[in-house]
């Protein structure tokens, strides 16, 4: 018999599992249940008035491994090969990244010599964080969210408050989700596949 399929989270990860369950033959249908107002989860995108477009969740794909092979080989089956941009290793906007904390842009340090020193926002050199990192063990959970990776494995001030809210701006947090304002849970929507 066909089955009918719901999926919980019209994120990305939801709109992905909905893909490849379109494609099983043994799928009628498949209902994607989302609490928010929109589909895409941390991917989204602010469109502001003069034009200019910020995007506010993941602006990029690492494709190594099978499951970089795998995210290409869907974008192929979606058609959007036209909207990729690569870009490579020694590229500007792979060279320089920014963290906003306190009111301030702060450049995170690039090659050896940046991890070397101590640079605001941080308190010592990320050297000493990439040492400790083969001391510290690994975590009990198969799926460990970024903000247990990053507390466990690069310290709480790296994952701190400072770093993770920046409610004025609408800023996406470093590890711990996207600040709504307005809280509260929307009505479920669903999307017929």
């Amino acid at each position: 018999p066909m089955k009918t399929v719901a999926v919980l989270g019209g994120g990305i990860g939801g709109l992905a599992a909905s893909f490849y369950l379109c494609k099983n033959p043994q799928v009628a249908k498949v209902i994607v249940l989302e609490s928010s107002s929109r589909f895409g989860g941390w991917l989204w995108s602010l469109r502001r008035s003069d034009g200019a477009v910020f995007e506010l969740g993941p602006r990029g794909i690492r494709p190594a491994g099978a499951v970089g092979t795998n995210t290409l080989n869907m974008v192929e089956d979606l058609g959007l090969e036209g909207d990729i941009l690569p870009v490579s290793y020694n590229h500007v906007a792979s060279k320089n990244r920014y963290l906003y904390v306190n009111g301030q842009l702060h450049k995170l340090p690039s090659g050896i010599s940046g991890i070397l020193k101590t640079v605001p926002p941080f308190s010592r050199p990320l050297l000493f964080s990439l040492l400790t990192e083969i001391l510290v063990k690994k975590g009990r959970e198969e799926d460990e969210s970024i903000h247990s990776f990053v507390s466990r494995r690069l310290g709480k001030e790296v994952r701190g408050p400072e770093l993770l809210f920046s409610r004025q701006h609408q800023s996406e947090t470093l590890c711990g989700g996207r600040n709504e304002q307005g809280g509260g849970l929307h009505p479920v929507q669903q999307q017929q596949l």
